[in-house]
């Protein structure tokens, strides 16, 4: 029996931070699960994650991976905070002592969360929905290479089209079974890293295949070639349902944001 619907999630928004109090217990069946709903909310980029514990039913310090798991998973992309609330004392005593609070902050109460964050960095992000059709894939290469260009990063725009292609290509390989209709693409840029992201309702992960590779040793197909170009690569569940795949690229002519 899956128990991990008896986690029950109640998100608020304080400050642009999206501010949870997950409620049931966590443990050996359910931290896997949990992790995963965790990230959903990361990705969806707010200031801050802030999770406030004391209705949760932490059953072992075992299953406090959840959250480290979740920190890990979304740490290069979207690097967006997860912050831990215990207002009990005893709760909080227990996290300090535990192997968590390498990973995690921990504060008494929700403000004293949000007052502790350092400012986000610079970002610039653009968005597009697009129909997922055969040619799908030259629009999304013209798009990128048109916001490449607008951001002054154009020596960039090359393997970020290569890699936005192959993101592509594998929403539509899955797409026409699952019936997908469209994908969203997200570019954005902060800390000299260029993030490629395509997001679509399927919500089976992106995963590395093993292919034949070429005489030289390397793989240059699918995710593979993503692997190879890119600094970091990931894929993570959205709410209410699907998946977005990421990488992130060094920028070829660093700049700062204004």
């Amino acid at each position: 029996m899956d128990t991990a619907a008896d986690i029950r999630w109640q998100p608020n928004e304080v400050e642009c931070c999206t501010v949870l109090q997950p409620r049931g217990p966590l443990d050996a069946v359910t931290y896997r699960r949990f992790a995963a709903e965790l990230v959903k909310y990361v990705v969806e980029q707010p200031r801050a994650v802030v999770v406030c514990l004391d209705e949760l039913t932490v059953c072992s310090e075992t299953a406090l991976t959840a959250f480290t798991s979740a920190r890990l998973r979304t740490a290069d992309w979207p690097a967006v905070p997860i912050v831990l609330v215990a207002r009990g004392d005893a709760l909080r005593q227990r996290l300090v002592r535990s192997a968590i609070r390498r990973f995690l902050p921990i504060h008494a109460s929700v403000p004293a969360a949000v007052a502790a964050l350092a400012d986000p960095p610079l970002r610039r992000r653009v968005d597009l929905t697009m129909a997922l059709t055969a040619d799908t894939g030259p629009r999304v290469r013209r798009f990128v290479d048109e916001v490449c260009t607008d951001w002054a990063i154009a020596g960039t725009s090359g393997d970020a089209q290569v890699i936005a292609t192959e993101f592509v290509e594998n929403a539509y390989q899955h797409g026409i079974f699952a019936e997908i209709a469209d994908i969203d693409v997200h570019l954005e840029y902060r800390n000299d890293l260029l993030t490629v992201a395509v997001a679509d309702p399927d919500p089976h992960e992106a995963v590395l295949l093993e292919t034949e590779p070429e005489p030289s040793g390397r793989r240059t197909h699918g995710l593979h070639m993503v692997a190879g170009l890119a600094a970091a690569w990931g894929c993570a569940p959205r709410w209410p349902s699907g998946k977005i795949v990421w990488a992130t690229l060094p920028t070829a002519r660093p700049r700062q944001l204004g």
